[in-house]
C-alpha cells in the first residue's frame, strides 16, 4: 500500500525513558490488586494500589484500557529469531485458513464480504448534510478514507470525499455549520456538531491532498477561537445576534457537557500543530487554574459540574444537570484535560488535582460496595429499566454526589436522589440540592426483593444514568494514574506517543503481533461471522456505517467482550482480523502501520495497534501532539 504519511519524526526521549514502564507487564512493587471473591469486585483501587501485576488481558483492560506497544531495536541474532518466528506464523495462517474455509480462503472470503458491502454503500450515499443524514455522512467518510487507507482502493476515497464535498457544501462562510432550523446566526459546539465535520475535513485532507478541506477546517477553528471564553474554555452555544435561544447550556460560561470544552481544545491544539499559529493555543494556559476554581469539592473531595458562568460559579441546564459535582465529568472531560495540560506544561499540580478526583471516586465505590446486594435485586427484579437491561449500576459511578462526598445518586427533576441514608447533617447543609422523600438503595431493595414496583412509576433510568454513559470509562483516569505511579510525567507521555514509522526491526515485530492476533481462536472466531442475517453483527447485516460509532468507547462499554447482541464488537472484529492478516503479511507497510501518539484522545483508549485507533489524530501525525509551548498562569 502507497504511504500517505508526514515525512518528519520527533525524538521523544531518552533512553532512560525507555526503561520506564516500557511495557504493560511491568509489576508493581507493591504486588497485585486484591480481588473480593465475595462480591467480584477489587478490594483497592486507590492510586497507592494500582498494579497490573498477575492481571489478565480482560482484566488489565477493563481497568486501564488499551496499552501503547513500543518496540525496541533488535540484535542480530534476535533479529533472525524474529524473522524465523514470522515465517513460521505465517505458515500456521494459511494452515488455519486452510482448515476452516477451502476454498476460497478465510481472509480473502471475509475481505470479499467487506468489499461487496463497501460497493453497495458508494451508491447510497446520503445527497443532503441535514437531520439523521449528517451524523450518517460523517460516518461514511470515516468508514470509506480507513477502507481505502488499509485496501488502498481509490473508489473508496472517491466516496469518502463525495461524502466530505457533501458536508463542506454545508458550511457557512464564517465557518460552522447548520444545526437544527436556527440559521447561520446559531452555533451549537457541544455533542459533536462543530468538530466532528472538522475532523472529516482533516481527514479528507490527509487522503486527497486538496487544500480546500484544509481550508474549510481551518475556518471552522478560527470562529471557534473567536468564542473562547475568558477562563480558556467554550461553552454549549452561541448567537452571533446575541439573542436568546430555546436550547439549553450556557452561553457566557464554560461547559464540560457533551464535550464543548474537550472538543475545542483538541481542535486548537491540532490547528496550532498544523499552521504553527499560536494563536490557536494562546489562551489554553488559562483552563487549568480556571478547572482547580471550578472545583465544587470541599475538603480533600474534588468533583464538577457540567456547566459554569465565567466566573467559576456553577451553572443549571436541563433539569437533571445541577450544580452538584457530577460523576461522569472527571473521566470523560475534567480528567482528560488536567491530563492534556500536565503533559503540556508539567505542572504537577494538575495531576495532583486529578489524584484527588479520582480518591473521591474511589471512596464513594468502596462504600457502594456495601450495597451489591440490594442493587443486584433492583437489576434482577425491575428488568423492564432501559438503563438495567442493558448495564447494571457500577459501584462507584452514580450520576452526582454532594460536596462532601457523603451522599450521591442521579439528578431526576432538578435534585440529587440521595441513595445512602440521609442525615440531619446532609439536610442542614444541602438540602436545596435533595429530594428528601425518595428512598435511598437500601429501601429499594426491599422494595425490589418483595416485588413492589418501583419508585417513580418505572422509570429507574437516572440510578444508573452515569453507569449507562460511562460504563468503565474511569480507566482513563485510572491509566494516567498509572503511568504516574510507574515513573511520573515522562511515562504518561510515552504511553500517549507513538511513531509515526516504524523502523525494519519495529516492524517486522509488529507483524509478528498482527500474525499472532490472525491465529488467536476467539479473534476468528468472531471475524467468521459473516451472515447478513437478522440479528447478526457482522458488516453484512449493516445498512449503513453505523458500526463507526462502536468504536466510540470500545473497553468502556464493553464491545470489545460481547461476542453476541446489539452491543457486540464483531463488525469491528472483522476489520481488525483483516488488517492484521495484510500486516502479518507485509500488505500494510512500515509508515502506515505507525500512526502516530494518542495525543488528545478522548473515549477510546484503544491498543495503539487498533484497525482505526484515535482516528482524529491520525489525520496529522505526530509522536507527540504534547509538545505546545501554552502559558502557564
Amino acid at each position: 500500500m502507497t504511504s500517505r504519511k508526514p515525512c518528519f519524526q520527533i525524538f521523544l526521549l531518552c533512553s532512560a525513558i525507555a526503561l520506564v514502564a516500557s511495557s504493560a507487564e511491568v509489576a508493581s512493587a507493591d504486588g497485585p490488586l486484591v480481588l473480593d471473591k465475595a462480591t467480584g469486585h477489587y478490594k483497592d483501587l486507590s492510586y497507592e494500589a494500582l498494579s497490573v501485576e498477575g492481571l489478565s488481558w480482560k482484566e488489565r483492560v477493563r481497568l486501564f484500557g488499551g496499552e501503547t506497544v513500543h518496540y525496541a531495536e533488535l540484535t542480530d541474532e534476535q533479529r533472525a529469531a524474529k524473522e524465523a518466528e514470522l515465517a513460521e506464523l505465517l505458515r500456521r495462517i494459511v494452515i488455519a485458513d486452510r482448515l476452516i474455509v477451502h476454498p476460497p480462503y478465510e481472509a480473502d472470503r471475509l475481505e470479499e464480504i467487506v468489499r461487496k458491502w463497501l460497493d453497495a454503500q458508494t451508491q447510497q450515499i446520503p445527497s443532503a448534510y441535514d437531520g439523521g443524514d449528517a451524523e450518517r455522512l460523517r460516518h461514511a467518510a470515516v468508514g470509506f478514507f480507513r477502507a481505502y487507507e488499509i485496501f488502498g482502493a481509490e473508489k473508496y476515497r472517491d466516496a469518502g470525499l463525495k461524502c466530505a464535498d457533501t458536508i463542506l457544501a454545508k458550511q457557512w462562510p464564517k465557518g460552522h455549520w447548520p444545526w437544527g432550523d436556527y440559521g447561520e446566526d446559531f452555533v451549537r459546539i457541544q455533542d459533536g456538531f462543530f468538530s466532528g465535520p472538522f475532523w472529516v475535513m482533516l481527514y479528507a485532507h490527509k487522503v486527497s491532498g486538496d487544500k480546500k478541506y484544509f481550508e474549510s477546517a481551518r475556518r471552522a477553528a478560527d470562529v471557534l477561537l473567536s468564542l473562547q471564553r475568558p477562563g480558556g474554555g467554550w461553552g454549549d452555544q452561541w448567537r452571533f445576534s446575541g439573542q436568546g435561544t430555546r436550547r439549553t447550556g450556557v452561553v457566557h460560561g464554560i461547559s464540560f457537557n457533551d464535550s464543548a470544552t474537550n472538543d475545542a481544545f483538541r481542535m486548537m491544539v491540532m490547528m496550532y500543530h498544523l499552521t504553527g499559529d499560536r494563536k490557536y493555543i494562546a489562551n489554553l494556559g488559562k483552563l487549568g487554574p480556571w478547572i482547580a476554581k471550578a472545583n465544587l469539592g470541599k475538603g480533600e473531595v474534588a468533583g464538577w459540574c457540567q456547566q459554569y458562568h465565567d466566573d467559576g460559579r456553577p451553572a443549571r441546564a436541563r433539569p437533571y444537570e445541577i450544580d452538584v459535582p457530577y460523576t461522569r465529568v472527571i473521566p470523560w472531560h475534567v480528567g482528560p484535560l488536567l491530563t492534556w495540560l500536565y503533559l503540556m506544561d508539567g505542572d504537577e499540580a494538575h495531576i495532583q488535582l486529578l489524584k484527588r478526583a479520582y480518591a473521591t471516586h474511589e471512596r464513594i465505590r468502596k462504600e457502594d460496595l456495601k450495597y451489591l446486594a440490594d442493587w443486584k435485586a433492583i437489576q434482577e427484579v425491575w428488568t423492564d429499566s432501559p438503563s438495567y437491561a442493558r448495564l447494571p449500576y457500577r459501584p462507584g459511578l452514580p450520576d452526582a454526589y454532594l460536596p462532601d462526598a457523603s451522599n450521591w445518586g442521579p439528578t431526576p427533576l432538578g435534585r440529587m436522589h440521595p441513595l445512602m441514608p440521609l442525615t440531619s447533617k446532609q439536610i442542614r447543609e444541602y438540602g436545596g440540592y435533595l429530594h428528601q422523600d425518595r428512598p435511598n438503595v437500601s429501601a429499594m431493595g426491599k422494595l425490589a426483593r418483595a416485588y413492589q414496583a418501583p419508585p417513580g412509576g418505572g422509570n429507574i433510568y437516572g440510578y444508573s444514568h452515569t453507569a449507562t454513559k460511562v460504563g468503565n470509562g474511569m480507566f482513563k483516569v485510572r491509566r494516567v494514574l498509572l503511568e504516574h505511579k510507574r515513573g511520573g510525567r515522562e511515562a504518561v507521555l510515552r504511553y500517549y506517543s507513538h511513531p509515526t514509522k516504524y523502523t525494519p526491526d519495529q516492524y517486522l515485530q509488529a507483524r509478528i503481533d498482527a500474525a499472532r492476533r490472525v491465529l488467536d481462536y476467539r479473534n476468528r472466531s468472531l471475524a467468521v461471522d459473516w451472515g447478513d442475517r437478522p440479528g447478526s453483527n457482522s458488516i453484512g447485516a449493516w445498512k449503513d456505517f453505523r458500526w463507526v460509532a462502536r468504536k466510540h468507547k470500545w473497553y468502556s462499554r464493553d464491545a470489545a467482550f460481547n461476542t453476541s447482541g446489539p452491543f457486540s464488537g464483531t463488525v469491528w472484529y472483522q476489520w481488525q482480523f483483516l488488517y492484521d492478516n495484510k500486516l502479518a503479511h507485509g500488505k500494510i507497510d512500515a509508515d502506515a502501520a505507525a500512526r502516530g501518539g494518542r495525543g488528545l484522545e478522548m473515549y477510546r483508549n484503544l491498543d495503539s495497534w487498533d484497525v482505526l485507533g484515535e482516528w482524529c489524530m491520525a489525520c496529522h501525525e505526530l509522536e507527540n501532539y504534547f509538545d505546545v509551548p501554552i502559558e502557564k498562569e
